[in-house]
């Protein structure tokens, strides 16, 4: 064949060549662009999923749940890292799950195939990968339609776009619903097992591979198959055998009696305190925050439900408590009202308390008293009150004694009460509600009597009050906290009905001046004279107590730059307080809680001003 023979034929598989790459390149691009379309459609971005997979989720039915909230299903998570988990737990849930996970693209055609035949035997199975169920549990949901499978390829796809594959390892950890009310192993372990991977070197439980099996099989059918049922622990055996290890507990005798799940998992059997029933109080704001805002015939749907509820703080809280409140309980305490809020998120983390509770707030309400002469008269922390006998009859503190002439910072540290009657009736509470309504926050002085306004004699909604911290706490970039509800998604079609985020107030130098003199003054009444001494786990910590006139209702309200933490003890009946206690009996909970919420770190500096320095210092 000559060179003129071979010219055509070159010239022809050339073509051939660049029509097949202009094909695939074609589809490559058909191929992103569905999946980001898909994705767009869905709220997919990398924040977002992140977000997801570290949150608790509530399951509500407004038209169900409104006046019944404590039958709203819960998923109570923990979450953990990948390197907090044990290889052989690793192992088990891709033996389980999907042991091609390392290799496939996001999806894998051969299980898909082998599902698909299998639905015509006796034993029909799912071919979704790892990353599918991550797609369908956290974006596109469970409801039962060829286009669901198909947008749940697309974000599989995208997702191993966006992580790594021991990222999306670390998200399946913690995301299948495990029964009981857990979400991920690690709530699922500590509910079953009475374990934590991620204080394995703080307890007393060893884990075994045959845990690690018994949580694996789990995920498959977490109701009717999880530690505590019998077929549980045959599955795990199986599951032990396939990955060629031999089984200690759930020997072949042993998981035959239908008793050993009370012994396998006796945790679950004997606990009396569930994760699920620390999630309550949240649990209950969100539906009534829910039915506030989605309470209409358009929205009965059943609803997917992030909150900013967190377990781990929750726990933190239920510590503290335990260790300190009975005996502030003993003393005629009998109710117990707490709430740690997130200052960067303006979201509860953690809650003691009914949805609309109320209390007698003492003499915390004298910080947003004193806003009034910081921002609308121009005082300083500096400027001198007078702490002197008052009115008729005479206003007295605490302590029955009076100091003369001294600074507002000296008057709210030592919670001196005359200058602030003082500036009730010189002011008039008016002046103190307009600065409040420059804040945007629910609270307000209300009331005939000036003189208990300013003593804080009058109940108050704990929600409206603590907004007023929050916001005084983070200078005005949260004006819409205490937030409860992150997200809510319709659960058929995923779509989201509702999503909160905090919101930061105008520009008002002004306004933010005063909130840099309350930091100051605020710091001080947990120095060696404040009514809050003892409650600094680190240098820049904000107190202010209050105790109702008959010693009722006692409180505290701590701040740094990253949590605002708010504990109030009451007494149902003040006639039956054994021994009145002041507010200073809360300090040693709240120091304990602070410093186990801030893991040991400093927040940094309070302070409004450049480079967040507190005025004055």
């Amino acid at each position: 064949m000559d060179q003129a023979d071979e010219a055509p034929r070159y010239r022809t598989i050339w073509l051939i060549l660049s029509f097949l790459i202009i094909i695939v390149g074609c589809g490559i691009v058909g191929v992103h662009s569905w999946v980001d379309a898909v994705a767009a459609r869905y709220g997919a971005t990398v924040e977002t999923t992140r977000e997801r997979v570290h949150s608790n989720r509530l399951i509500v039915d407004l038209s169900r749940h409104r006046d019944e909230p404590w039958n709203a299903p819960i998923e109570e998570a923990m979450y953990v890292s990948y390197g907090d988990v044990p290889a052989v737990m690793r192992d088990a849930i891709l033996t389980s799950e999907d042991s091609w996970f390392f290799r496939h693209p996001g999806f894998n055609p051969i299980a898909i195939g082998k599902a698909l035949l299998s639905q015509f035997g006796d034993d029909p199975r799912g071919g979704s990968t790892i990353t599918q169920q991550i797609a369908k549990q956290v974006y596109v949901g469970s409801r039962r339609d060829f286009k669901r499978k198909f947008d749940e390829l697309a974000i599989a796809l995208w997702l191993e776009w966006h992580f790594s594959k021991q990222e999306l390892l670390e998200f399946y950890f913690n995301t299948p619903f495990m029964g009981h009310n857990t979400k991920g192993i690690e709530a699922a372990a500590r509910y079953y097992f009475g374990y934590s991977f991620k204080r394995e070197r703080a307890q007393s439980v060893t884990f075994t591979p045959d845990m690690a099996a018994s949580l694996a099989v789990t995920i498959k059918n977490p109701t009717a198959g999880n530690p505590t049922k019998p077929r549980n622990l045959r599955e795990a055996r199986r599951l032990l055998l396939t990955m060629g290890l031999k089984p200690v507990t759930l020997t072949e005798k042993a998981v035959a009696d239908d008793r050993l799940p009370r012994r396998f998992a006796a945790h679950a059997f004997a606990k009396d305190r569930r994760l699920s029933d620390q999630f309550g109080a949240a649990r209950d704001l969100a539906v009534m925050r829910l039915d506030e805002k989605l309470g209409t015939a358009a929205h009965e749907a059943s609803l997917d439900v992030v909150t900013f509820y967190s377990s781990e703080t929750q726990l933190y809280l239920e510590t503290a408590i335990d260790k300190y409140y009975p005996r502030i309980r003993r003393a005629g305490y009998d109710r117990l009202t707490a709430v740690v809020v997130n200052n960067a998120t303006g979201g509860i983390e953690a809650i003691a308390a009914p949805p609309e509770a109320r209390i007698y707030p003492g003499s915390t309400v004298k910080p947003l008293l004193s806003l009034c002469a910081l921002v609308e008269k121009g005082w300083t922390a500096q400027t001198r009150v007078e702490d002197s006998p008052f009115g008729i009859p005479p206003v007295q503190n605490g302590d029955r004694r009076y100091l003369g002439r001294i600074s507002l910072e000296q008057a709210l540290a030592a919670s001196r009460n005359p200058p602030f009657v003082r500036m009730m009736q010189s002011f008039g509470h008016g002046c103190a509600n307009r600065v409040l309504e420059r804040m945007k926050t629910g609270f307000r002085f209300a009331g005939a009597r000036e003189r208990s306004l300013a003593l804080g004699a009058e109940p108050v909604k704990l929600m409206d009050l603590l907004d007023a911290y929050v916001t005084v706490a983070t200078c005005g970039r949260v004006s819409n906290g205490p937030l409860i509800l992150k997200e809510a998604r319709d659960r058929a079609t995923q779509k989201v009905v509702l999503e909160e985020k905090a919101q930061p107030l105008a520009a008002d130098a002004r306004l933010t001046a005063g909130f840099d003199a309350l930091h100051e003054m605020l710091l001080a009444t947990t120095g060696p004279t404040g009514t809050a001494n003892g409650s600094r786990f680190v240098n820049d910590v904000a107190a202010k107590t209050g105790t109702s006139d008959d010693n009722r209702q006692i409180t505290l309200v701590t701040f740094t730059r990253a949590y605002t933490v708010f504990v109030s003890a009451g007494a149902s009946d003040p006639s039956k307080l054994r021994r009145p206690l002041s507010s200073h009996a809360l300090v040693a909970m709240v120091h304990n809680l602070n410093a186990n919420i801030h893991g040991g770190k400093d927040p940094g500096p309070l302070g409004c001003g450049p480079g967040t320095v507190v005025a004055g210092r």
